[in-house]
């Protein structure tokens, strides 16, 4: 899986084990540096696949969308099924997505579609994958399930030119209302969760920086209803506008793939690391104790 934005290194600094799993999972394929905290609890939801795209489609167009003139290119190696959704419907998904979320009009613009076949070490569901450049610091990406046409993951990678900090703001581990506040009205503007929002849970930090040297720092919720469904939403820590969304499909697999390298991080942790307790609790009083990861 890609849904990143080429040339860029990427740092994360997480509260959970989540780190690694939403970098395999989004981030694949990159040069890039994890720092990941300490182990947290999962848990792992069932995939089903009982919904059309047809119907999904029909029930998502915003009322204020009207069909945009783009091009479509294919990008990459895999080619789809007969059981996947042709590309130029994909495609339209994604338009009506973009403009729903972020208000991209895709008028005039080229939208890349990359086939994700199925990975059963980080991809369960095939994937349908469009990106949009619009200049070198600014591109958007949504991701599909290739079969059922639901939504998966949408972006908005921007970089600033300004001066932003690299580190994790720990100011924002305990006193991020203000950031919970937003992904509660993220999720109610667009209807991202089924039911009665439940929790809104801090789950870390980011940055990022492009090779011409543009930045951002961001900072990553969770959010879940009394459905058993959840969303991630991040924002950006710089001026803290909405960058990401990770549908209930992507959340499901995330914490699947969570749940599998926790314990390999535990098996780890049994036959190489030791903490001792002096550790553990200056790990508690202080933040999370990074791990560095390089590919």
């Amino acid at each position: 899986m890609k849904m990143a934005k080429k040339n860029e290194m990427k740092k994360l600094v997480l509260g959970s084990v989540g780190a690694i799993a939403v970098t395999t999972m989004v981030f694949s394929g990159i040069n890039q540096t994890i720092k990941a905290a300490e182990i947290g609890k999962t848990q792992t939801v069932p995939t089903s696949y009982n919904v059309s795209y047809a119907e999904i489609g029909s029930k998502s167009v915003p009322q204020d969308y009207v069909k945009k003139d783009y091009k479509v290119k294919f990008v990459g190696e895999d080619k789809p099924t007969v059981n996947d959704m042709k590309m130029e419907e994909a495609a339209e998904l994604a338009s009506q997505n973009l403009w729903k979320v972020f208000k991209l009009d895709l008028n005039g613009k080229t939208v890349e579609m990359t086939y994700n076949p199925v990975n059963n070490e980080t991809l369960q569901r095939a994937t349908w994958e469009a990106n949009v450049k619009i200049n070198d610091m600014l591109s958007y990406a949504f991701q599909l399930d290739a079969v059922t046409g639901e939504n998966h993951l949408i972006a908005k990678w921007v970089y600033h030119k300004a001066k932003i900090s690299a580190g994790m703001d720990k100011n924002l581990l305990k006193n991020n209302q203000e950031y919970q506040i937003l992904a509660k009205e993220a999720v109610e503007k667009y209807q991202l969760l089924s039911g009665k929002i439940t929790a809104v849970e801090y789950s870390g930090q980011g940055y990022s920086e492009d090779r011409q040297g543009g930045k951002n720092a961001d900072i990553f919720f969770r959010v879940r209803s009394d459905k058993g469904e959840a969303v991630q939403i991040v924002f950006s820590r710089h001026n803290k506008e909405l960058l990401q969304v990770g549908y209930d499909s992507w959340m499901k697999e995330t914490e699947r793939h969570e749940k599998k390298i926790e314990q390999e991080l535990k098996e780890l942790n049994n036959r190489e690391v030791i903490f001792t307790e002096e550790q553990r609790k200056k790990f508690e009083e202080e933040g999370p104790m990074l791990l560095e990861i390089k590919d």
